[in-house]
């Protein structure tokens, strides 16, 4: 009696239940603090040392001469202060730690943007729960943490998006100056800063600010985008290594003679609901970023078709939002913010998933949270959101709460065994654990000290994993273990040893596991950890 009498429509007349959801989700974000720092978080650091190295490199030298490549001048405030942190906190924790800062502080900033576009509390309180609830579902907010590129991009657009919100009503001079400088921000940290260029220009046109000036802004936006898009693509490239190239190729649409042949193959790869299934629990997460087997075939399946149907319903109440909006709005409608913010963004969502060949999970936080910054834009701009806004908004809520629950159950235990683990993880070989890094550093120089390595030096050259790395983090232009070692993402390199002499390497120290028999028989070991001298190549 007490179910059938239950109705999910009324949650949402209580601020209570908005203020559950967003503290749940809050909290699900902390204590994703125990999730290990994943490969991709060390590389993207490794690539990004241009106060360190004067250069930024890949992860190793064997792609000739785009390995190195001096930031352009507006980076170079980006790289000091990723020099600056990475350096006084060299420690997998202060890595995690910041991911979770990065993340709360995003959440913050979209709650922001709702209040200040919702019509009314009640709106604003339905469509935070519902954006919320979404973004809670399945394993994204353990990917939302992750301490990569994502993060500062996510954040200089919303940020852009509120200074372009705020300025429509007052005469401001530096509102458009500072959307423009949070565009040299996100496009000094990746190139997937290039795909938000529209949104930021959208961003400076309405600022009551004088015609010239936004003009100049906007100029000066292109330049910084054209600049980048210059360095970014010259970076990705591979000219010394054709199989390296192949790979860096592979990974994306690519132009193959025949414009249209090319934009039918864009359409059909627009697969918008393969990255809501890369948040949900996997079988076999890629790289084992999460142990395997915790889940069966059939809970993936059913995650996965619950988690698409959940954000595909949200998709139509944002379709029809917008949709009634501008028809009863007409033109005027058509060039609210809300309206031109909620298209663009998913627009922008769609570009980057057409042209996307090989999604890694990682992706999905990056495409999920540009399609919840569209929705909540979409339902913003109609009065209310529309009829079924709050009983959608009830039911998606309490799916993440459910969801949360689930999700702990699944991987709490092997989250906890991980945070009680030091350097290395027999079951994540590609994540470091984020706790107890000063035992792992005992250990690690004690297995350098071998070799005659001093990670006081910070004058040589080494081949480094994801754990030695911050030991090693001030040595100059390190290599990463992945590219010299791993078959799968070595290229052309056949011989390690060889590789490593012709570089002038000075040495190596990562986990033996990493090493094939070959080169292992040259190396000495401590703990597991192994190293190698110059005099060993």
């Amino acid at each position: 009696m007490a179910l059938s009498a239950f109705n999910p429509r009324s949650l949402m007349g209580s601020p209570r239940f908005a203020r559950l959801i967003i503290g749940v989700f809050a909290v699900g974000l902390v204590l994703a603090i125990l999730t290990p720092v994943y490969s991709d978080e060390i590389g993207w650091r490794l690539q990004e040392r241009g106060w360190l190295d004067g250069v930024d490199k890949l992860y190793s030298e064997q792609c000739g001469p785009s390995t190195l490549a001096r930031p352009l001048w507006f980076m170079w405030p980006v790289r000091w202060y990723s020099a600056f942190f990475n350096t006084g906190f060299p420690d997998p924790f202060w890595v995690r730690f910041s991911g979770v800062l990065y993340a709360l502080a995003w959440a913050g900033l979209l709650l922001a943007l709702i209040r200040r576009m919702a019509a009314g509390a009640a709106q604003n309180r339905a469509v935070a729960v519902l954006m919320l609830g979404l973004l809670g579902l399945g394993t994204l907010p353990l990917q939302l943490v992750w301490s990569r590129p994502e993060q500062p991009i996510l954040l200089a657009a919303l940020g852009a998006m509120l200074v372009a919100w705020n300025g429509r009503e007052r005469l401001s001079w530096w509102r458009p100056a500072a959307i423009t400088l949070l565009a040299g921000i996100a496009l000094s940290y990746h190139f997937k800063a290039l795909v938000l260029i529209p949104l930021f220009l959208a961003c400076i046109v309405p600022q009551r600010s004088p015609a010239l000036w936004r003009l100049l802004c906007a100029a000066a936006l292109l330049t910084l985008a054209a600049a980048s898009a210059q360095y970014w693509f010259a970076r990705l490239s591979c000219p010394a290594d054709a199989m390296l190239a192949a790979q860096h190729a592979g990974q994306s649409l690519h132009y193959e003679g025949s414009l249209v042949k090319l934009a039918l193959r864009a359409l059909a790869n627009d697969n918008l609901p393969a990255y809501v299934t890369l948040a949900a629990p996997d079988v076999t997460p890629m790289s084992h970023w999460l142990p395997y087997h915790l889940v069966t075939k059939p809970e993936q399946i059913a995650w996965s078709a619950v988690m698409i149907g959940l954000w595909f319903i949200a998709f139509l109440l944002a379709g029809g939002a917008l949709w009634r909006a501008v028809r009863r709005g007409g033109i005027k409608a058509a060039l609210d913010l809300r309206v031109v913010f909620a298209l663009l963004l998913f627009g922008i969502a769609s570009a980057y998933a057409s042209v996307q060949m090989v999604r890694n999970c990682y992706e999905a936080a990056f495409v999920l949270p540009l399609l919840a910054m569209s929705f909540a834009c979409a339902l913003c701009a109609e009065p209310n959101g529309g009829p079924r806004l709050p009983t959608m908004a009830a039911i998606t809520g309490l799916a993440m709460l459910l969801s949360m629950v689930m999700v702990g159950a699944i991987y709490g235990p092997s989250l906890i065994r991980a945070a009680q683990a030091s350097g290395y993880l027999a079951e994540q070989p590609l994540s470091v654990p984020v706790f107890h890094y000063d035992r792992a550093r005992a250990m690690i120089r004690k297995a350098a000290a071998l070799c005659g390595i001093d990670p006081d030096n910070h004058q040589q050259r080494l081949l480094i994993d994801d754990a030695t790395y911050f030991t090693f983090m001030q040595s100059r232009l390190p290599d990463h273990h992945l590219s010299v070692l791993d078959p799968q993402w070595r290229g052309a390199v056949t011989d390690p040893l060889s590789y490593l002499k012709s570089q002038g390497m000075d040495g190596a120290v990562v986990h033996c596991r990493f090493l094939d028999p070959a080169t292992r028989r040259h190396a000495r070991a401590a703990d597991g950890v192994c190293c190698l001298s110059r005099a060993m190549f």
